[in-house]
């Protein structure tokens, strides 16, 4: 496009001095005037001008309000916080329904035996070891008629379920004793004194319906019940 221009405006220049060089040589007679010639190109742009002076400020904005965006995502939980104060109590809650009769009145534990004391007959004889001692003299009486039947051969047989007191106390000299039941030894008591002396030991024992108690000897007992009493005692402290 550049090039264009600079052909026409140099084209433009050359006819303009033939014009001239034929106005000269002609006899003073003037020619015409031409056409006009085709416009230049624009110039380069000129400089920035200085900076012109600050406007006036324009009108407040008025805000807008854009609508409700959707809920997000749930953020992960946070720490615990540190425990509150105690609150204060509440009210006492409403009693329970009544239960329902216990198996053992104080009618039935009358009618059944909850304690027994008896003693061993007078005897000189060595008794077998691992075998129940008799004690076949009741010392406690009732009115009930089976008050015999309470120890068998020196076995108490429990006919109410709780915690019973069991003792003994025998003649002796180096006894060693146990209490047994059934067919589990409870406690064993030893005794080596150097004459014949009393001997005795006792312990606590939860006991079920149909437990077998009794009193028996080891390899080292020698029992004597001639001239004192030897006696197994035994009596429910509660039931269960």
């Amino acid at each position: 496009m550049v090039l264009i221009l600079m052909s026409t405006l140099q084209f433009t220049v050359l006819l303009l001095l033939v014009a001239l060089s034929e106005s000269q040589t002609c006899d003073g007679v003037r020619g015409f005037p031409g056409r006009p010639g085709i416009p230049g190109a624009h110039g380069a742009d000129g400089k920035d001008g200085p900076k012109g002076e600050k406007g006036d400020r324009g009108e407040d904005g008025v805000p807008v309000i854009g609508p409700k965006g959707e809920p997000g995502l749930a953020g992960l939980p946070g720490r615990a916080g540190t425990s509150g104060d105690k609150g204060i109590q509440g009210n006492p809650g409403r009693p329970g329904p009544k239960g329902d009769r216990g198996v053992f009145t104080g009618e039935n534990i009358v009618h059944h035996h909850d304690v027994f004391s008896y003693k061993k007959r007078p005897s000189q004889s060595r008794i077998v070891p691992n075998t129940e001692i008799t004690f076949d003299i009741p010392l406690i009486f009732s009115d009930s008629d089976d008050d015999a039947s309470l120890l068998t051969n020196g076995i108490f047989s429990v006919r109410i379920a709780g915690m019973y007191y069991i003792s003994y106390h025998v003649s002796s000299k180096n006894s060693c004793l146990k209490i047994q039941v059934g067919k589990e030894e409870k406690v064993r008591f030893c005794d080596e004194p150097d004459a014949i002396s009393v001997s005795s030991g006792s312990v606590v024992l939860p006991l079920k319906i149909g437990d077998m108690v009794s009193v028996q000897t080891t390899d080292h007992s020698q029992i004597f019940c001639k001239d004192t009493d030897c006696i197994f005692t035994g009596f429910l402290l509660f039931a269960m």
